[in-house]
């Protein structure tokens, strides 16, 4: 397992395997998806931060509105899913709680990597229904995990 090292501590995390899990979602779907992982929330609340990353990182601006975030901060303990216009008018807000409670409960037991990549699967199931591959798809956003 690959630990990511950022200013000498240690995050608990697989980048590798979360970027595979993200490679697998774009192989599917039409959509985009990031992860964001920060060590210290620059914030008071996750969807407040997550949904301000989303505008920095540009998700906003794909082609069909179909872009998702998923953010985690080790302090405080936050966890956030965000997804954009396109995809939320499709599978609202029961879904991101879901997909939200899901990944909690695993961070709460230290499985924070686990907890990603398998709310990334959440989210791939819905957007390979709602937003399948098409065949001139270009991949719009970086599959790379981005450490803060």
């Amino acid at each position: 397992m690959k630990i990511f090292s950022f200013f000498s501590k240690k995050l608990p995390v697989d980048t590798q395997q979360i970027e595979h899990a993200i490679t697998h979602l774009e192989q599917l779907t039409s959509a985009e998806l990031r992860v964001v992982i920060e060590r210290k929330a620059k914030t008071t609340s996750a969807i407040e931060r997550a949904n301000q990353l989303f505008n920095e990182l540009k998700m906003n601006q794909t082609e069909q509105r179909n872009a998702v975030l998923i953010y985690l901060s080790f302090k405080p303990h936050y966890v956030a899913v965000v997804g954009d216009i396109g995809i939320h008018q499709k599978v609202g807000d029961e879904f991101w709680q879901n997909v939200y409670d899901a990944m909690k409960k695993q961070c709460q037991r230290g499985h924070f990597t686990q907890a990603i990549c398998n709310g990334i699967k959440e989210v791939e199931t819905q957007l390979a229904m709602h937003y399948p591959i098409l065949p001139n798809d270009i991949d719009e956003l970086s599959n790379e995990v981005i450490i803060k």
